[in-house]
């Protein structure tokens, strides 16, 4: 959400692009292995050419790179000058087929300035506008999500039964629809930090009793018509000879329908819940400190680790990992990406 951004100086932005392929056993950093680990999908090629990351760096501008060794970020806040003036980019999230950006900014309406807006650009940075629902602007109470196609928007916010709720905006000829509440039915107080299935057709979500994924966190799922309300994982639903408390956070789908997302039963890692299941899987328990999970539509695993060898200021830096976390590569190194949501997609 807005309020859960840490105000630190910025980091100038020097870039160690880069990294190498490597082999998780080989690091001695990294966690100890356990039983409840997985392989849940083939492995493939950590440097697959095809797929983009989203993110902000603290107090700083938004970018956009591709999930690839040696990838050049482009600073999307300096493009995005050319439309539009701002000073207030707050997150940048991506369409699942990569054509259609979502941002919270200042930018294309007066009414934006001291209180960020939702804003859809093109793929190509060459349009932006303010979305206004039924004619009035939304301002997001945290990361949202923009389907592919770029017609179907579902964000945080308050107005419903609970203190916050997601609701889903519709693109139409004459503009965008009244905002249709999705969490009615939730049976928790705060419903955020959403992710959509790539046919548009459900979302993925943070669901719990208190702010910023605090303890209890569980993950819960519904349709984009608001229909199917269902908690898919609380964190009593862990593996045996794990935890039953902690939180579960940023879920994503990945191809196959499974959903991945962060967990905190053995410190902070990555979990796979495939299709049909009950139990989790850990994706790669040599990882630890890993964060904010999204999936490109190859299955890679992007998300923010901390523990890198050499990383010894615990930066948020972003690694694409195989869907069964066999090997990795580092995109960006020697940057603390700002943890309020990293985007996937073509």
């Amino acid at each position: 959400m807005l309020s859960q951004l840490k105000r630190t100086p910025m980091i100038p932005f020097i870039t160690l692009l880069g990294g190498l392929l490597l082999g998780l056993s080989s690091d001695p950093n990294l966690a100890a292995s356990s039983g409840a680990d997985v392989a849940a999908a083939p492995a493939s090629s950590a440097t697959s050419a095809s797929g983009s990351i989203t993110y902000r760096l603290p107090d700083g501008p938004i970018y956009r790179i591709a999930a690839q060794i040696e990838a050049t970020p482009q600073n999307v806040s300096l493009v995005l000058n050319a439309l539009a003036s701002g000073s207030e980019d707050i997150w940048l999230n991506m369409s699942p087929d990569g054509k259609w950006l979502l941002l919270a900014t200042d930018r294309f309406d007066a009414d934006c300035v001291g209180w960020p807006c939702l804003a859809i650009v093109s793929g190509d940075l060459s349009t932006g506008t303010a979305v206004r629902a039924h004619g009035e602007l939304i301002h997001p109470e945290g990361f949202s999500v923009v389907a592919s196609g770029g017609n179907l928007i579902v964000y945080p916010g308050p107005g419903g039964p609970h203190t916050l709720d997601l609701w889903a905006v519709t693109r139409r000829e004459d503009g965008w629809s009244t905002p249709l509440l999705l969490t009615a039915n939730s049976s928790y107080t705060y419903n955020h930090q959403p992710a959509i299935l790539a046919d548009g057709s459900k979302v993925v979500f943070d669901c719990g009793h208190q702010p910023y994924g605090a303890e209890g966190t569980a993950l819960c799922e519904v349709g984009t018509d608001g229909r199917g309300f269902r908690v898919v994982l609380t964190p009593a639903d862990s593996p045996p000879g794990f935890p039953t408390t902690g939180a579960l956070h940023h879920p994503d789908y990945a191809p196959d329908g499974s959903i991945v997302f962060e967990a905190d039963w053995a410190g902070e890692q990555i979990w796979r819940l495939p299709v049909g299941a009950v139990i989790p899987v850990r994706v790669a328990s040599q990882f630890g400190n890993d964060n904010s999970p999204c999936v490109l539509p190859d299955g890679r695993i992007v998300s923010l680790w901390l523990n890198r060898p050499g990383n010894s200021a615990g930066f948020h830096e972003i690694k694409v990992m195989t869907p069964d976390g066999d090997s990795y590569i580092m995109v960006l190194t020697g940057l603390d990406v700002a943890d309020v949501g990293i985007g996937c997609g073509s």
